[in-house]
């Protein structure tokens, strides 16, 4: 039951990463127009501290915390109402801002449902197996001999998750691609004030932010072992190390830190195929059995 708990985990730190792109979007930077101006029109800097918030929530999680969990359904009910809302009443705000707040509501909701899932199936077992399922590193024990029979036949034909190592290994490396692509993606000027964007040429950088949302998506059903996300994952890590391998040199990019940036992304693309691939490979971890059941055998 601990890979319940990865896509929620998985989805605060993509909220967390939303959360910091929309201060970006909102002019919250060195020099930019909402930069701590201190007028009621112009808070966007609170989605900086959204961002920290969320962080913090999420690591409790990580750890097991039934508290932590509780904490996020409601942080979800508030997000949903609060990022639509604050879209449109604290003044106007760029098209790429209004994007980012929806699309943050939409993974606020996503949140919302899964960890309602989460709980309620945590408090529909006893007392003392609800720090086991809040626990995403600790396995579940085997069950009694007579239990363990009992569950054998139908445990053969159910869908089995990978393990817990695959699993957090394809989550980090998605998320640490997502954070380069994003870096890239800034740095190229694809800020409110900062060049146009548009769909071919030059000014279509900002599709890395795209990218960037696709593949975390995409992880959050593969680190639950869908094999068909997995695969899927994988087909998206191979076209983003094309894309990344020979953009440069199509857009005939010079800037040393725009090329390395496209390095990193490529090599970070590809570590994320092998991952997948050998997480497939490896299948599920092995059951255990207890000792019981061995010596009745």
């Amino acid at each position: 039951m601990a890979g319940a708990l990865r896509p929620v985990v998985l989805l605060m730190l993509f909220a967390s990463l939303l959360f910091m792109v929309d201060g970006l979007f909102d002019g919250v930077y060195p020099g930019g127009p909402a930069w701590f101006t201190g007028r009621y029109e112009n808070l966007a800097e609170i989605a900086y501290v959204f961002a920290i918030l969320n962080t913090v929530v999420a690591l409790m999680v990580a750890r097991g915390s039934e508290r932590g969990l509780q904490s996020r359904i409601a942080l979800s009910v508030f997000f949903i109402i609060e990022r639509p809302l604050t879209a449109f009443v604290l003044g106007p705000k760029p098209i790429e801002s209004v994007v980012t707040h929806f699309a943050t509501a939409g993974v606020e909701l996503v949140i919302l449902l899964t960890a309602l899932r989460v709980w309620r199936l945590g408090h529909s077992l006893a007392a003392g197996d609800v720090d086991m399922l809040l626990t995403l590193e600790s396995s579940m024990p085997a069950p009694p001999p007579d239990e363990a029979a009992a569950r054998a036949g139908s445990a053969r034909g159910r869908r089995r998750s990978i393990t817990a190592r695959n699993a957090w290994l394809i989550g980090g490396i998605t998320l640490g691609l997502a954070i380069v692509l994003v870096a890239d993606g800034l740095y190229e000027g694809f800020v409110p004030g900062g060049r146009a964007w548009s769909a071919s040429g030059d000014d279509s950088g900002w599709l890395v932010y795209l990218f960037a949302a696709v593949a975390l998506i995409v992880a959050v059903r593969a680190v639950h072992g869908g094999k068909l996300a997995m695969r899927a994952l994988i087909a998206i890590a191979l076209i983003l190390f094309v894309e990344r391998s020979f953009s440069p040199f199509v857009l005939r990019e010079q800037d040393p830190v725009a090329l390395g940036l496209h390095a990193v992304a490529a090599f970070v693309s590809l570590a994320l195929a092998l991952a997948t691939a050998g997480a497939i490979r490896a299948g599920p971890a092995p059951e255990r059995a207890s000792v019981a059941s061995l010596e009745a055998a």
